[in-house]
Formats: structure tokens, C-alpha cells, sequence
């Protein structure tokens, strides 16, 4: 389930250098394993995670970087730098993100957070990247001798193994193979058999006696070493992680999967680099489950898969049971509908950094809109209300051609006026002019405006949503279009329903087009026609037709008040009322004045003196701005 799963990426800190992108652009490359002996296994506990302090740092210190499963990699040492303009394989530092733990899979340079940041200045200046004088993990005598008298497993070996495997209790029909043995590098010596334990470089540092009298290889680790890293290859992306070699030996044989055994203790930064490349994880620790979770939690759990069976493996394999089919009935330890604090707390840091970025575009011609929505945000759906005759098209027209010029493209569908009139509006907004008195420069601001990334629905009229639906994917699809104008729903709805089918049409109408917005990031602002109300009363979130759906499913609610007032010339207050914002919750109104020259409600008003039109209009409202409920 959780085999592709992709982790948040600070891809944005990366180099422009194409190979590096390259490079940096898949967990599936494995790590150059280091030649630094040091125990694969840290037995003291974790610290609290620094995964944020390490980004800042390496952020302040223009350190670029990648975040895998478990590290941060960054490139630093400068001889990394100079084998990647010669288009080799550059190494990289691996950060481990809850302790700080480095390790440098080219120089072989290790050490702590502390380590990295004393260090990093002479990291950085020296020309080359010499290895570290660091003593390589020596075999004792005694081990090295008795490897060394000990027997390479043939195939002319084959009865000599089954006679041997009987003393460790099993069977002919339940029984490792030679193959098996001579994959992991087992090795015979008289009467048992010998383990090899391999370094990430898969040099061998340790080797452990099976003794047979006990049929298990509880015999103390002189060195927390796994067992199996010698068959871990980069073609892996699978593997299973399990308590003992017998335990490894019978999960690879029945199932195909490498299996390592791995003792207690937390994985040491060399150890996660090792297994960076995996997408997918199962472990088995049918004694120490609480350790399981623990090491799942280490190694990444998004990409960890539990199995909670209650016997060991080399158990179940002598009692005839599937590992196979143990192995593949293995769980999520995370639940894709279930999420922490931790796996968004980044992005919430991110976003009280960077407010003006996630709030959106903002919109150049209404800044009181910008003040109160703070942006037009991707994702979102916007409703918006008036009554008729209210200039709710020609409002839209121009609030969608502020966002298309700062490059937001936009497919507009008008079903009330037909495409060439809505164009004629646009471009009359875009100009601002009156082009029907200034001909001479019609051409030169259509040929700006057709450079614009707007685009038009050919409906007109009664449709049905289906086909505006599909219309809107293509869009997006190949115009990539990222604002949608449905202008408006009740021309998808028909006339040949009663008043509850009404309500449950538009009801299927508005969740569509949320799901859209959702599934395709894309803004989709949809037109609704509100109920008949007296000229008298302001319209509220109640006002709208149907339903509570549109309301209820609705980011933003916008509704365009008008008031008559009862004057010598039949003037109005118009103005727009942002009655729901989903994002901060900031609520307000701000006066809208038409111009009938430009066409536009963007001309600022600064008194309540009454217009030319007739219209007496309201000031910006700064004060009427209070904050709403999400």
C-alpha cells in the first residue's frame, strides 16, 4: 500500500546543477556504503528529533539538500563538489533527523551534530576529501582461524547439509537448502554451522557459531552486527526484517525476499543509509513486538509493514505453515487515513514562514479582497451570490482577468451571455477604456489580451454537468488551468424537477464540483442565484437557493449586496460581502462603484458623497473587517 510511498522533498533548496537534480531525484539509488568500521547497531536511545534545526542550519549555511526516508542528504565536502562537475557519483553527507548523527558515504567521515557543525568550515575549504584514519574491525585470531578452517558450502556438499540441518531440528520435507546457505555465505566447520556477519562494504567483521544442541543462535553478538547485509543489493526494494539468522535463512528461502536479522538497538546512521533505497519493510519480531514498532518508527513507518504472527518464523516454516502468505497478509503500521502532528508539522511551520506564498495570488485591482481572502488559493471553492441585475458577471469578469494577468489561467463559462459578449467586457476591463470611442487602439490591446491565459467554454444555455464536468478535465489537462468560472449552476439544473429533486440536483452539482476542485488543485468559483428576498433585507448565507450544501461545502462565500436608497435619483449602495473565508476566518465588505466607461468596479472610492450615476456609495470599510468561523 505504502510500497511508492514519496516523502516530503526540500527540493527547493537543491542546486541548479541538472546532474544534481538528477541525482537527488529518487530514493531508489543505493548509498555508496562506507569503508568506516563502526557498530551498525547504537544502543543508547534516541534524542528528540532535530529535523528542524538541521534544515534551518543547512538553509542559513546554503547547504543544499534532499530529505529520504530517515536522513537528510546534503552535499558539503568539496571534493563531492569537484567529482560532480566530472559527472561522477558524488557523496553525500547523511543526516540522521532525530539525532543529528552524520556519516559521509564517499570520505568515510562520521560523528555526531555537534561534530558536523565544529567541523564544517574545514569540511568545506579543504580541496580534497581524505579518508579518515580510522582502524577497520579486525576478526580475533581465533575467529579468523576457525573461518578461515572452516568449509565453503558446494553443491557436492548437498547430503552433508541435510544430515547437519537434522541436528538443528529440521526435517526432509522442512529443510534449508544448500542454495540458501551458500547465498548468506554460511560456512561448515565439523559438526555446526558458522554465520558470517558483513559490514556495509560487506567486509566481514564478525562470525557467529550456531550451536546445534540449542537449535536457535541466541549466542551473545561480540559485535551488534546484522546478518544478511551481503545479500542486500541496490535491485532490492523489499526486504524482511527479522530477530535471528535461522529466522532470515527461512523467510529468504520460502518467500524469495532478503531477510536480515537485525539485534536490539536503534540502526546506526551507516546502517540507514544501507537501507535508504527500500520502499517497503516488513518485520517480524514475534517475541519483542514492542521493539518492532519501535524500529518501525526509526526506519521510516510510512514504508513499514508489521507482522504479528504468533510464532517466529523458523517455527511456522517446521510447522508447515506459508510464509509467503504470512509475509504478504503483513499491515501498515501507518494508516493512510490517519495522520500525527509530526507528519504536517513542517508544513504548518512552513506556512506561518511563508504566509503571503500559501495564502495565494492576491488580487492587484481589489486589495481590500486581498486584505480580508488574503489570496486566491488552488484547491478552493468559491460561491458567489446577488441578487439579478446586480453586475455579478461583470464582477467575476474582472476579478478572474486580475488573477489571469499575474498568470493564473482561467476557463471561463458563461451560460447567461454568450462568449464574444463576455470577451467584449474583458478586454473593455483590460484596457480601461471605453474601445467603442477608441478604435485606434483596439488591435493593440487584443493582441495583448490574446496573449493572456484565458480560455472559454463554447456553452450557452442549458447543459448537462457531465459534459462540463469532462469539459473542465481536458482543461486542466492540457492548459493546465488552475481557475474555473461556473457562470451559473442553475443552467445545469433544468426546469423538470420539483422543488426537493431541485435541492437534491443542485446539491450533486456543488459536490461535484468540490470534488474537482479537490482532486484536481484546481479553483473552481461557481455562480448561485439566491432566493427572492425583500428589497428591503440584506442577503445572508441563508439567501442562497437550495439547500444548506452550497454554504456547507463552499472555502469562500461571497455574496453582492444592493440597496436602494430612496433619493431623488433612485441611487444604490453596492458593495461585496465576504461572509465565509475558510483559510483565517477573517470576515468584512468593501464598497463596490461601477464605471460604465470601463466597465470596472476596481475605481477606489474615497467618500460617501453621492456619484454622477446615482449611486451613493460606502467607504472602504477597514473597520467592518471581525473575524468568522471556518
Amino acid at each position: 500500500m505504502f510500497s511508492g510511498a514519496i516523502l516530503r522533498s526540500a527540493s527547493s533548496s537543491l542546486l541548479a546543477n541538472s546532474y544534481l537534480q538528477q541525482f537527488f531525484h529518487s530514493f531508489n539509488t543505493i548509498n555508496t556504503p562506507l569503508s568506516t568500521k563502526q557498530a551498525l547497531i547504537d544502543p543508547s536511545p534516541p534524542l528528540v528529533g532535530q529535523g528542524i534545526a538541521i534544515k534551518e542550519y543547512l538553509r542559513e549555511n546554503a547547504i543544499p539538500f534532499d530529505e529520504s526516508w530517515t536522513c537528510i542528504k546534503a552535499l558539503y565536502c568539496r571534493s563531492s563538489k569537484l567529482e560532480l562537475r566530472q559527472n561522477r557519483v558524488p557523496g553525500l553527507i547523511h543526516i540522521d533527523r532525530e539525532r543529528g548523527d552524520f556519516a559521509c558515504s564517499k570520505c568515510s567521515a562520521t560523528g555526531t551534530w555537534e561534530d558536523f557543525k565544529d567541523q564544517s568550515q574545514r569540511l568545506q575549504l579543504r580541496a580534497v576529501c581524505p579518508k579518515m584514519n580510522i582502524d577497520s574491525i579486525q576478526l580475533s585470531d581465533d575467529d579468523r582461524r576457525l573461518w578461515e578452517q572452516s568449509q565453503v558450502i558446494q553443491e557436492k556438499d548437498k547430503d552433508l547439509v541435510e544430515a547437519l540441518l537434522t541436528r538443528y531440528g529440521f526435517d526432509e520435507e522442512h529443510t534449508i537448502t544448500y542454495t540458501t546457505l551458500q547465498r548468506y555465505g554460511v560456512r561448515i566447520n565439523q559438526d555446526r554451522f558458522i554465520a558470517p556477519l558483513y559490514d556495509t562494504d560487506r567486509s566481514l567483521v564478525n562470525i557467529i557459531s550456531l550451536d546445534p544442541a540449542t537449535h536457535s543462535d541466541t549466542t551473545s553478538l561480540k559485535l551488534p552486527t546484522p546478518f544478511g547485509l551481503n545479500v542486500l543489493s541496490a535491485r532490492n526494494v523489499e526486504i524482511v526484517i527479522v530477530d535471528s539468522i535461522w529466522n532470515a535463512l527461512c523467510v529468504f528461502q520460502t518467500t524469495g525476499k532478503v531477510a536480515i536479522a537485525l539485534p536490539s538497538g536503534k540502526p546506526s546512521i551507516k546502517l540507514m543509509m544501507v537501507l535508504e533505497h527500500l520502499r517497503k519493510i516488513h518485520i517480524w519480531y514475534s517475541d519483542d513486538k514492542a521493539f518492532a514498532f519501535r524500529l518501525a518508527s526509526i526506519l521510516n513507518p510510512h514504508r513499514c509493514f508489521m507482522i504479528t504472527y504468533p510464532m517466529n518464523a523458523q517455527v511456522a516454516f517446521k510447522s508447515d505453515h506459508s510464509l509467503k502468505t504470512i509475509v504478504n497478509e503483513s499491515f501498515a503500521v501507518i494508516n493512510k487515513c490517519i495522520e500525527q502532528f509530526d507528519s504536517f508539522r513542517d508544513v504548518i511551520r512552513d506556512e506561518l514562514l511563508q504566509r503571503t506564498r500559501f495564502a495565494g495570488t492576491q488580487w492587484q485591482r481589489f486589495p481590500m479582497l486581498t486584505q480580508i481572502l488574503k489570496g486566491h488559493r488552488a484547491g478552493e471553492l468559491t460561491v458567489l451570490t446577488g441578487a439579478t441585475g446586480c453586475g455579478k458577471t461583470t464582477f467575476l469578469s474582472e476579478y478572474s482577468l486580475d488573477l489571469c494577468i499575474q498568470g493564473v489561467s482561467t476557463l471561463f463559462g458563461s451560460f447567461e451571455i454568450q462568449t464574444h459578449r463576455l470577451a467584449k467586457v474583458m478586454l473593455t476591463q483590460y484596457s480601461g477604456l471605453n474601445l467603442s470611442k477608441n478604435l485606434h487602439v483596439f488591435d493593440k490591446f487584443a493582441d495583448q489580451f490574446a496573449r493572456l491565459p484565458m480560455f472559454f467554454m463554447t456553452f450557452h444555455g442549458e447543459e448537462r454537468i457531465d459534459k462540463v464536468i469532462n469539459t473542465m478535465g481536458n482543461a486542466v489537462a492540457i492548459h493546465n488551468i488552475q481557475h474555473v468560472i461556473i457562470d451559473n449552476l442553475q443552467f445545469m439544473m433544468g426546469m423538470d424537477y420539483s422543488n426537493n429533486d431541485r435541492f437534491f440536483k443542485q446539491d450533486t452539482l456543488i459536490h461535484r464540483f468540490r470534488k474537482f476542485a479537490t482532486n484536481n488543485k484546481c479553483h473552481v468559483t461557481v455562480v448561485i442565484h439566491p432566493r427572492k428576498e425583500g428589497d428591503e433585507e440584506e442577503l445572508s448565507v441563508s439567501s442562497i437557493f437550495g439547500s444548506a450544501k452550497a454554504s456547507q461545502e463552499s472555502d469562500n462565500l461571497l455574496i453582492i449586496q444592493q440597496k436602494k436608497l430612496a433619493t431623488a435619483t433612485n441611487g444604490s449602495v453596492k458593495y461585496l460581502q465576504i461572509v465565509k473565508n475558510r483559510f483565517d476566518g477573517q470576515l468584512g465588505r468593501f464598497a463596490l462603484r461601477f464605471d460604465k466607461e470601463r466597465l470596472s468596479f476596481s475605481r477606489p472610492v474615497l467618500s460617501h458623497h453621492e456619484s454622477d450615476d446615482g449611486q451613493q456609495q460606502i467607504p472602504m470599510l477597514s473597520s467592518s473587517l471581525s473575524q468568522g468561523c471556518l
